[in-house]
């Protein structure tokens, strides 16, 4: 079975990748894809692959193009794990040389105390699609270029390591999911998540957070984003602190109350 990750080799997302193909019982063979809607799509067209997706970050909050692909997909999350983000910053030269920092956006803001207390206000910051993409893209580049990334992006590629550890927050970490269409993998529910939109009326969300509240359920997750359909138009993606099976009771209210509803998966965290 493939498990795709956000390539290339050496991103967090190939790291929890193999955290998760170790706690499955099937034959995985891990392999890179150089956007999340490309992971996405792949696991919407084949029920027999599996895919890591970034899905929040401790520091960051929520990786949108995550939320926003899974909304308009029929992928189910499968499992949940939190890896540690420890970034480090390479380069061919010295930090005095440096005029360029490459690495994904979110990287780049979970850096931005060291960033800018140790290069001028002027350092060209440029946004690459993984931190395992920047490290590589420094490669034939003169020693003005420099790259945010894991420790193992840099394996093999004879860079210099100019500091470690250096995000803003050192107990930084970043939540990934288990996606696909297929059959649940594990038996075991902790966590579950929806995606809604209210009713177009005054107290119309007030109306669905008292039905958590009557039931006495926890929300450990809240996020509203634009439905990408009508302008204006809302949906709000909850996350649960109970399996589905304790909650359907709830959720059959809730959706009286909603426009739209959609199940995004019941599963465990790792």
């Amino acid at each position: 079975m493939k498990l795709y990750f956000l390539g290339p080799n050496g991103t967090y997302s190939e790291l929890a990748a193999k955290k998760i193909s170790g706690l499955l019982n099937e034959n995985i063979t891990l392999e890179p894809v150089s956007t999340i809607s490309k992971i996405v799509d792949l696991l919407d067209r084949d029920e027999n692959l599996l895919g890591v997706l970034p899905i929040e970050n401790s520091i960051e909050g929520i990786v949108r193009q995550s939320i926003d692909t899974l909304y308009l997909s029929d992928v189910k999350i499968m499992a949940q794990i939190d890896v540690k983000i420890e970034h480090c910053l390479f380069s061919k030269g010295n930090k005095n040389s440096i005029k360029h920092i490459s690495s994904h956006p979110q990287a780049l803001a979970q850096c931005t105390n060291y960033i800018t207390s140790n290069f001028d206000k002027d350092i060209d910051l440029i946004s690459a699609t993984s931190t395992a993409q920047a490290v590589k893209s420094i490669i034939d580049k003169d020693e003005t270029y420099a790259a945010i990334g894991s420790i193992n992006a840099a394996k093999d590629l004879n860079l210099n390591i100019l500091d470690k550890n250096i995000g803003d927050i050192k107990d930084n970490k970043t939540r990934f999911i288990l996606a696909g269409k297929g059959k649940n993998l594990f038996s075991k529910k902790e966590r579950t998540s929806i995606v809604f939109n209210t009713k177009n009326e005054a107290g119309a969300l007030l109306k669905v957070l008292e039905i958590f509240k009557k039931y006495d359920l926890n929300l450990v997750y809240l996020e509203s984003r634009p439905s990408k359909k009508v302008f204006g138009e809302y949906n709000f993606f909850v996350d649960i602190d109970k399996g589905i099976n304790e909650i359907n009771e709830a959720i059959e209210e809730i959706k009286k109350e909603c426009n739209f509803y959609k199940f995004l998966g019941s599963y465990p965290i790792f």
